[in-house]
């Protein structure tokens, strides 16, 4: 598994290029209050020589974080409930689910840091007995959702779901206390999001006199080469910051289609479906004792649930938030079944045989979605020309 790990650090140091990652920290609230401005505000504490060092450092201190978190959540698994030998399995696959290391590493977006402390938070409420720590650990996680709005505006909607599932199923109190954290553990990141929505400057074109000039890889591979092998940083970014912030992407059936949609779709659901399943044979609990526990709050879960909705509406990455939506779930998850009785109980031998295969299937799969998504992207390139001025679409243009 650490092989594993390692070879998608390496392949990811070497493959794939960054470009598209660093615009999330290219603008700054030197000139007015601007979408993911905080972004920019920590990259302006590197030097101004060593700006590219600064981006790079950001660039893995996302998935550095995340991996904290999922580091937590894994620890608490094994260790936290007692020890057996199907909270070590759960632990350890905790690291290899779709909503785990190599979606960190290969898209180390800022909203990996929401994950990250959902991850935390939703530790706390497992391992915390005292009904008068719920409001106080849900007020700090909102203050830090609100924060994190500031890098990526998706972060209350994304995770959303997860804190009201982790203050739902595993916290302690009453439901008077459970309704009161939702409120603080939500309502910040949301607020915050509606201020970034309604006072932000929408023309961040001045920015682009902050931006350094030099040749960075656009293509994927070690030494690429060709027409559009390398682009000037200046130039792309300034392009791309210029285009997304002048007005909100709304997904159209002229832009993308039904078919992308369609088949993102069902990939989410089976991913979301398979995290269910696999982490419910490992562990023996019934799911429906998860979906019993949910009962009486499928009000509060659907609301969160459709917070969701702005975020499919302005992106087509529609793969990358059912993997968010599987996180959320995945982790509330994997801390209910640790503290339930049967998962103390003894492995039998089909219980090993299915976590031997869960655990090589998830360890491969990447290999093929990555494959695909790359012949998707190099699908678009030829309609670059229509693209370029399209904020859904513009970041894949060279």
């Amino acid at each position: 598994m650490l092989l594993s790990m390692a070879s998608w650090v390496a392949f990811a140091c070497v493959y794939e290029p960054n470009l598209q990652f660093f615009p999330y920290y290219a603008v700054d609230y030197s000139q007015g209050f601007v979408r993911r401005g905080l972004g920019g505000e920590i990259l302006d504490l590197f030097p101004a020589d060593r700006y590219f060092t600064g981006l790079l450092i950001l660039r893995w201190l996302m998935p550095a974080l995340f991996g904290v978190g999922l580091a937590a959540v894994a620890w608490t698994v094994a260790v936290r409930f007692g020890h057996s030998e199907r909270r070590l399995m759960l632990a350890l696959l905790t690291a290899v689910l779709p909503l785990g290391f190599v979606h960190a590493v290969m898209l180390p977006t800022p909203d990996l840091l929401g994950e990250a402390a959902l991850a935390v938070f939703a530790v706390v409420l497992a391992s915390t007995k005292s009904d008068r720590s719920l409001p106080v650990a849900s007020g700090i996680y909102g203050m830090t959702t609100a924060m994190l709005t500031l890098i990526h505006e998706a972060v209350p909607f994304l995770q959303a779901l997860g804190a009201v599932l982790a203050i739902v199923v595993l916290a302690h109190g009453s439901t008077r206390m459970r309704r009161l954290s939702g409120v603080l553990a939500v309502g910040p990141g949301l607020a915050v999001a509606l201020a970034v929505a309604l006072l932000r400057r929408q023309d961040v074109s001045s920015h682009c006199g902050r931006l350094p000039h030099r040749a960075v890889r656009w293509a994927p591979g070690p030494a690429p080469s060709g027409e559009h092998a390398y682009v000037d940083y200046h130039d792309w970014t300034c392009r791309f910051i210029t285009v997304t912030t002048r007005k909100t992407p709304l997904i159209g059936p002229d832009q993308i289609g039904g078919g992308p949609l369609i088949m993102s779709t069902m990939a989410g659901v089976f991913v979301l479906a398979l995290t269910m399943v696999v982490i419910r044979g490992i562990s023996g609990v019934p799911f429906g004792r998860f979906r019993q526990a949910v009962r009486g709050w499928l009000s509060s879960v659907t609301l969160a649930a459709l917070l969701l909705l702005p975020v499919y509406a302005t992106s087509a990455d529609w793969t990358r938030w059912w993997i968010a939506v599987s996180f959320d779930v995945g982790v509330v998850y994997l801390l209910y079944v640790s503290r339930e009785p049967e998962s103390a109980r003894s492995a039998t031998g089909r219980t090993r045989v299915w976590f031997a295969v869960a655990i090589v299937f998830f360890a491969l799969s990447p290999i093929p979605a990555a494959v695909n998504t790359e012949q998707s992207v190099r699908g678009l390139l030829s309609r670059c020309s229509q693209l370029v001025n399209d904020p859904m679409w513009v970041g894949i243009c060279p």
